[in-house]
């Protein structure tokens, strides 16, 4: 085995051990910070190089750029609602923002139910990517094996042994992250980008751009946290995970165009089309990939599927059992997995989440409209950003 791939190693392992100090394990704002940046970069950085390079070449960082920003403006909005929001939803004396409130979390029960189906679906196409054989549908064979396991533990057993793998799986997960960027930085230090031809941009990539917005996604699981964290924790949590995200996206898109640029793919796009690439990084890569692509789609999914099963009691009015949510939640995603492909459900879960978005913003036009016009205005464009993607996006066609 190589040197560095050895260092690779012994710095990924210090890294987890770091963040399973107690110290830092059991600190209030890192543990509320943990949960929404696990969900944002939790299948993103697998697919976004690969994507974003077909689409734009070059300008895939500033792609990432804007679909980064795009997320914070929707996450201000979100962190508004924490603070003037929920306070009059609890006193339940307004009907106008407790029925938005209401679609709002309808529109998230099946936003979240697209992106268990989306987590999955790329766990699945991993474990594929690496068996020694093929067979036709193996990876929604695969995933619904293990979407009918997760909904019998959860029936069974319920999510809370689940729960402790989930924190253990975001742990490895973002120790391998800060690894791929370091060998992905040494790469650049060792390699000269060649003389590339001018990469033609096709503006009808932009609404296949679009539909990627499920990659920045999840920095609204800050908000539903309150049972666990003050409302000035949970704003806070949900910045810093929007802050290290983005930082971790734009490195990894800038530092990964030099390897496309040096080995450009050939063929069709897929969802696991990075490990074709990664290989040229340092010598392991593709395992250290799987690995993070293992835990985080598994941890992800996790998260969404034992919270989208409260949710639904919830909005039932406790009608619905936890337990009988969990297997309307399974019947839902088996039927999105054996009825669309990988892209499409990503658009689909783009778009699942821009509705959430966009009525989240309805709900801070309606507090705002009397208190603060310039928040009113934001709350505005930003819902007019969100119809957008709502109207326009389109699934990924490689």
């Amino acid at each position: 085995m190589p040197l560095f791939t050895i260092i690779l190693i012994v710095i990924s392992l210090i890294i987890f051990t770091l963040l399973t100090l107690p110290k830092v394990r059991q600190h209030e704002l890192w543990r509320a910070t943990v949960t929404p940046l696990a969900s944002i970069i939790g299948s993103g950085f697998l697919i976004a190089a690969p994507l974003l390079n077909d689409l734009s070449g070059p300008y895939a960082v500033w792609v990432m750029i804007g679909l980064c920003a795009f997320s914070y403006l929707v996450g201000q909005v979100i962190r508004w609602n924490i603070v003037a929001v929920e306070p009059l939803v609890s006193k339940k004396n307004n009907i106008h923002l407790l029925t938005v409130e209401r679609f709002s979390d309808i529109a998230l029960t099946f936003a979240y139910v697209l992106s268990v189906t989306y987590y999955l679906y790329l766990f699945s196409s991993f474990i594929n990517r690496v068996l020694p054989f093929d067979y036709p549908y193996l990876t929604q064979i695969i995933t619904t094996a293990v979407l009918l396991c997760i909904a019998l533990f959860g029936y069974l057993k319920g999510f809370r042994l689940l729960e402790k793998i989930e924190v253990l799986a975001v742990h490895i997960k973002l120790s391998i992250v800060t690894v791929f960027l370091l060998a992905l930085f040494v790469f650049n230090l060792d390699h000269v980008a060649p003389a590339s031809e001018t990469f033609q941009f096709d503006p009808k990539h932009i609404p296949m751009m679009l539909g990627l917005l499920i990659m920045v996604q999840g920095f609204e699981t800050s908000r539903y946290l309150g049972k666990e964290y003050s409302a000035p924790t949970r704003v806070k949590s949900m910045q810093y995970a929007q802050w290290l995200s983005t930082i971790i996206y734009i490195l990894f898109i800038m530092l990964f165009s030099l390897v496309f640029e040096l080995h450009p793919l050939s063929g069709q796009i897929t969802d696991t089309s990075v490990i074709d690439v990664v290989q040229y990084v340092f010598v392991g890569a593709p395992i250290f990939l799987l690995i993070a692509a293992i835990t985080s789609q598994l941890s992800a999914a996790l998260a969404d599927f034992s919270g989208n099963g409260g949710l639904v009691n919830e909005l039932s009015g406790h009608h619905i059992p936890v337990k009988i949510a969990y297997l309307l939640i399974t019947v839902t995603c088996l039927v999105l997995v054996w009825s669309f492909d990988i892209f499409e459900i990503i658009n689909l879960a783009s778009k699942g989440f821009a509705i959430y978005y966009f009525l989240q913003c309805i709900s801070a036009m309606v507090v705002q409209y009397q208190r603060h016009w310039l928040k009113f205005a934001f709350s505005f464009a930003v819902a007019v950003l969100c119809l957008v993607v709502i109207i326009f996006a389109k699934p990924f066609e490689g």
